[in-house]
This record gives C-alpha cells, sequence and structure tokens, in this order.
C-alpha cells in the first residue's frame, strides 16, 4: 500500500512539473501574427512552438500528396489559380485544346475538409477511378485519362497527368500552353519530401519546391476556398483567409462559451482541416472593419495529444494581414495517470479509399484486439494483437469495405479507445 502511495505521489509531482514547465512556455500566450499585405503569405503554426514559418503563396500551382500510394493533387487555389476538365475530348485530343465557351464549363476546386482530396480528384467516381486517372491494380500504377485547362498568374495552360508510378512514388506530367507552345514533359520524383504532405511545382518555372516543413505544425493559415452559405441557406464556394489544420491534427469550436472555457471533452475533437475555419470574423460595414465573434473559442490537439485553446481577439484585414489570438495550454500528454488513460490509436489515411493504416503506441497495451464496425455496430473486422508491448502498425485494406462511417476500436489491459473512419 505504501509503495502504491508513493507511486501515486511521485506522478502527481511529474504530472504538475510537466503542466507547470508548459505553462510558463504557453499559457495565455498573446500571439501576434501577419500574413503580409494582402494576405499573401501562408503561415505554418505549431501550438506548441508559434510561427514555424512565413511564406509567400505565390510560386507554385499544383502540388501532390507524398503517400506512395495516393493519387491526391492540389491546386494553388489561394493565389487564384483555376483549373477545368477540358469537355471536348480526352488525351487524344491534346494538339486540339482551345478554350472556347471556357466561361460555362465547371471550375474544380480543392475539398475544403480533406487535403487527400484535390481539385485534380473532384471528377472522382471512387475507386479505382481517382478523377485523373484510373488505377491499375496489376503494375499499382495510375494513368491518366484526362486533359486540364488551368489559368495560372501568367496565363492559361493545358495540363495533363499522365501517370504516377506508385511503387517508386513518381508523377509524369505533360503541360503546355493552349497553343502548344512551350511544352514540357516532367517526371516528379516525390520520394525526397515523403516527410511533407505535398511537394510543389510551378507550371511557369518547370521548378520543383520544397516550401513546406516537416509534420511539427499543427495549424496553417492561408486562403483557400470554402463553402459559405447566402441568406436562404445556400451553398456557394468562395476564396476565404482562415486556418486549416495539418492532416492529423484535431480541433473543435464552442461558441457561445466564456472566454476562460476548458472543457474541450465535452464535444469530440475532428480532424476536417477547415474545423477552425473562416468565420469567426466578419466585416462590419457600419464601422468599415473587421470584427471578431465573441464568446468563441477553439481547442486543438496536437501530435503528440497537447490540447492548447485558441481564442482570437483582433483581425485587422488585408492592408496588413495582421492578427491576434490567445494561445492557452490546456492539457499536455504524455505523463499516464493513475488511472492509465493514454491516446492509444492514430487513423491515416481519413477518409480511406483502399487501405486504412492503424497505428497502436501505449506501452502498457500487451494484448487485446482490433475490432471495425459499422454504423449498427457489426464488426466487419476483428484481429487479436501480439503480446508485444509498444508502438505497432497495422494496414487494413477496405476496399470491399461499403462506404460510409465506421469505428475503429482497441480494447485491452484496461485501454479501450475508439476513432471514427470515413471510407470513401
Amino acid at each position: 500500500m505504501k509503495n502504491k502511495y508513493l507511486y501515486t505521489l511521485i506522478l502527481i509531482i511529474l504530472t504538475g512539473l510537466s503542466t507547470s514547465n508548459a505553462q510558463n512556455k504557453n499559457y495565455n500566450t498573446l500571439e501576434t501574427l501577419s500574413m503580409e499585405a494582402g494576405y499573401a503569405n501562408d503561415i505554418f503554426y505549431s501550438i506548441n512552438e508559434g510561427e514555424i514559418l512565413n511564406i509567400p503563396r505565390a510560386g507554385w500551382d499544383i502540388a501532390f500528396y507524398t503517400s506512395a500510394f495516393s493519387a491526391g493533387i492540389i491546386i494553388n487555389e489561394g493565389s487564384g489559380d483555376q483549373l477545368y476538365t477540358y469537355p471536348n475530348g480526352d488525351t487524344s485530343d491534346w494538339t486540339t485544346v482551345d478554350t472556347s465557351g471556357i466561361s460555362s464549363w465547371t471550375i474544380l476546386y480543392n475539398s475544403p475538409e480533406y487535403w487527400e482530396d484535390g481539385a485534380f480528384n473532384r471528377n472522382s467516381k471512387a475507386h479505382p477511378d481517382y478523377g485523373w486517372g484510373i488505377y491499375n491494380m496489376v503494375t499499382h500504377t495510375v494513368v491518366g485519362d484526362s486533359i486540364y485547362v488551368i489559368k495560372t498568374e501568367n496565363g492559361f495552360k493545358k495540363l495533363w497527368i499522365v501517370e504516377k508510378i506508385s511503387v517508386n512514388n513518381v508523377y509524369k506530367i505533360r503541360y503546355a500552353d493552349i497553343d502548344g507552345s512551350n511544352e514540357q514533359t516532367v517526371e516528379i520524383d516525390v520520394k525526397p519530401f515523403v516527410e511533407k504532405n505535398f511537394v510543389y511545382f510551378s507550371l511557369t518555372t518547370n521548378e520543383i519546391l520544397d516550401r513546406e516543413p516537416s509534420d511539427e505544425w499543427d495549424v496553417l493559415f492561408t486562403k483557400y476556398i470554402d463553402i459559405t452559405y447566402d441568406e436562404f441557406g445556400d451553398p456557394h464556394e468562395y476564396l476565404v483567409t482562415g486556418a486549416t489544420s495539418n492532416i492529423n491534427r484535431y480541433a473543435n469550436k464552442f461558441y457561445p462559451v466564456p472566454d476562460e472555457y476548458v472543457n474541450y471533452s465535452s464535444k469530440p475533437f475532428d480532424s476536417l482541416k477547415n474545423v477552425i475555419g473562416y468565420d469567426w470574423k466578419s466585416f462590419d460595414f457600419g464601422s468599415m472593419s473587421w470584427k471578431v465573434e465573441d464568446s468563441t473559442v477553439f481547442f486543438v490537439q496536437n501530435k503528440l495529444g497537447d490540447v492548447h485553446r485558441l481564442r482570437f481577439t483582433l483581425w485587422e484585414g488585408s492592408s496588413s494581414g495582421y492578427f491576434e489570438f490567445y494561445n492557452d495550454l490546456v492539457e499536455v500528454s504524455g505523463i499516464e495517470n493513475e488511472f492509465g488513460e493514454q491516446h492509444t490509436i492514430s487513423v491515416y489515411p481519413n477518409p480511406a479509399v483502399d487501405f486504412v493504416n492503424i497505428n497502436i503506441s501505449n506501452e502498457n497495451l500487451t494484448n487485446g484486439e482490433i475490432t471495425i464496425s459499422d454504423l449498427s455496430g457489426r464488426i466487419v473486422y476483428n484481429s487479436i494483437l501480439s503480446n508485444s508491448s509498444g508502438k505497432r502498425n497495422v494496414r487494413v485494406f477496405t476496399n470491399d469495405f461499403v462506404k460510409g462511417i465506421y469505428f475503429i476500436t482497441v480494447i485491452g489491459d484496461d485501454v479501450k479507445e475508439t476513432k471514427k473512419l470515413i471510407i470513401r
């Protein structure tokens, strides 16, 4: 009994020291950042470390999701790039592409919710059709079957994503001016950038760009296309300026609550990239100035499980791109409490198409099982965990799963944790 009390006391002391140290660094911290005039820059921000990188948004047109078995491709919509599927032919019509009638073509946007669902993927019909190409299950190559017209800062170009050789993580693209001049065929090797979410490419300079820090950032302040609603409740796609969460980060929003509100666990965290979003501020035409929404707080959980509260207090506007918010530490992870509570699993990619990786990290979980169940509670997957402790990675192929919402649960050794999974 004496040992139990001593162990509990040590944990309390360690937890207090850890929390105290973190709070000395982060609690009630007023952050002052600037995206520069016209919101021209992107800010990659860590809730623990502050601003990591402040970099001009211009200079790139398309970017490739770096996972070897992903086909996600985005455009630089924050700098005004626009993407259209060429409606008058397929890749056999490469030499005859023109922009006649382009004003009536449908513009393709990046998903405001999922990083991997880029503008080039918006015509996807689900596996094996990824929008810009078709996946070959024998060669593991995605073969491009569509021609695109892209509007860049230097005019229109025609573009063909020829293929992605997944086993080598290499893309081959072909692009030219609309009249066929300045044609280029380029191979983009993604492997050197796998620690980043995307590798970027300029259709103007024909250069591969490394413009993203590694995985330590949590929030990106940027311009992006999101869905806004008019007075009648009808959705419209508009260019907005706001905050997007990194992949495998979690956030939630509370309104109306007092500034000191800390009960983040009363609402589930969400992995969507636009949970923080843009609408915590609005323009007041009476005073001709920006107003920040009162009684609004966000909670962000980083990769380590630390939880911070973000409370925005000032947004100056495009003349300076300057804004302020409080970053308050709410909870520190990494010290197991008396009841053995720990963050045990992470799930990616989520949404999943072909497979999902389940990362299990809990030193006390030596026996147990993984189950995946649908909304009705029906178990569609079950696996027994080995006796080995520590970090494990389990890949589950989801090709045969019906599209929808599932729940991944890890149970064992007084541990039970559930994550939501979306199959697309």
